[in-house]
């Protein structure tokens, strides 16, 4: 990678860092469009590896509720390895020029629920039968496109946890799913070691991009902003799904 190209990933990761800082989530779904946008899915999604396991691990361990979030969900994190090397293996290497028009597809759909203020209700007697297909479904997006927001999000909204626990699950989810992208990448020769140093150089400014959206969040409403946010990635989606 060339001089402009690694001040590009540097700043994209500063900026995903930022988001996340101020609303809890949103690194890797940042990350990933702005970066398909720049350099096209199949380089963007090694360069994501480092920095999202990173702060993700970070934010699953704070918290408290850990083992009981294991409990609950461990069926679903079980799953999700399984299934991103099946996206990976039998979708993404199948069709990759396609790739980045379904990454858009996902995010038009991502932010169009969460504009939409889309909000579902899973009764806590249907969670043994649809955490599994939350696994799979997952681990299949996470395959494909490289993102884990969707339909993970949506769905701990849905079965009412608290605002702690949802980000916590959210990073051990995100955490689980990027160590599945990363074995799948290696495993089919995707992932170069130069592109693994600049990946590791991003997490500085990804970690600070989180701090200085924690203290930006003080001064901004959440939900404006995340407004604002989706809003661009439904452009972004717009973007690689018209024109790849």
């Amino acid at each position: 990678m060339d001089a402009l190209s690694i001040t590009t990933v540097m700043l994209v990761f500063l900026l995903a860092g930022g988001v996340k800082g101020v609303v809890g989530l949103g690194l890797p779904t940042v990350a990933i469009a702005l970066l398909s946008a720049a350099f096209g899915i199949e380089a963007a999604l090694p360069l994501l590896v480092i920095p999202s396991f990173v702060t993700n691990v970070w934010q699953g361990a704070v918290g408290g509720h850990a083992q009981a979030l294991f409990r609950r969900f461990g069926v679903a994190l079980a799953i999700i390895p399984a299934t991103t090397w099946i996206g990976y293996h039998y979708v993404f290497i199948a069709a990759p020029e396609a790739m980045e028009r379904v990454l858009g597809a996902v995010l038009i759909l991502y932010a169009g629920a969460g504009l939409a203020r889309v909000r579902f209700a899973v009764p806590a007697g249907a969670e043994p039968f649809t955490t599994p297909i939350l696994g799979a479904v997952n681990g299949l997006v996470t395959g494909v496109t490289g993102t884990f927001a969707v339909p993970l999000v949506m769905y701990l909204e849905a079965v009412g946890l608290d605002r702690d626990q949802l980000v916590q699950m959210m990073g051990i989810a995100f955490s689980v799913s990027t160590a599945a992208l990363a074995g799948v990448l290696i495993a089919h020769g995707a992932y170069r070691i130069d592109v693994g140093y600049v990946s590791a150089a991003a997490v500085v400014p990804a970690i600070a991009g989180m701090a200085a959206g924690a203290r930006l969040r003080a001064r901004l409403t959440p939900a404006a902003f995340r407004r604002w946010l989706l809003a661009a990635l439904a452009l972004i989606g717009l973007k690689l799904l018209v024109l790849g």
